[in-house]
Formats: C-alpha cells, structure tokens, sequence
C-alpha cells in the first residue's frame, strides 16, 4: 500500500496533491502561451449559409421559429439570415410556406 496519495492511481491518491499540481502547471503553460502574440487566422467561411428570396418572403416567422441557432430575424416584414450564427442546417428552408430560402 505504499505509494498511496502519490499518483499511483490507487484510492484517493489521485485527487490528492497530483491533480492541484497539473493545474498549476496548466496555469503556467496557459501563462507562457498568453504572451505570445495572437495570429490572425479567421474562422472557418460557412459555405452552407442560407440566403432569402425577398421577393417570396411574406414574413410570417416560421423559418425565425423553427431555427435552432436562432440565425433568421424578420425585418421589416422580410426574413434575414445572420452568415455567422447560420450553421446550414436548413431546418429555415423545411419550415418556409413560400419556398423564400435557399
């Protein structure tokens, strides 16, 4: 039973000081890593992004309803879809009455 509460992966020994050591250590990397300046890579461009038809839309909200990433508003009586928080999932397109969104 030696060895106990050392990182042995016996009992308790793991939550012991094993795991505050990590995270400090962790906390240092973190540290080490925040001083490096920041890249200017961008996010992924969503290809799949949904657009409206203005001239079918009549407004109704369904698509805004239906959307799970809440990406389509209506606007001035005419839907919108927002390209960042559109995940392409086209649940907006099944839900649209007019056939506004492709």
């Amino acid at each position: 039973m030696r060895g106990q509460g050392r990182g042995q992966g016996l009992g308790r020994g793991m939550g012991g000081r094993m795991g505050m050591g990590r995270r400090r250590r962790a906390g240092r990397f973190w540290q080490e890593q925040s001083s490096v300046e920041p890249t200017t890579a961008t996010a992924p461009v969503n290809t799949n992004v949904m657009h409206v038809d203005t001239e079918k839309c009549v407004g109704c909200g369904n698509c805004a309803d239906a959307c799970p990433f809440n990406a389509v508003a209506i606007w001035n009586g005419k839907a919108h879809v927002d390209e960042v928080r559109c995940r392409g999932c086209r649940v907006c397109v099944h839900a649209c009455p007019t056939g506004a969104i492709s």
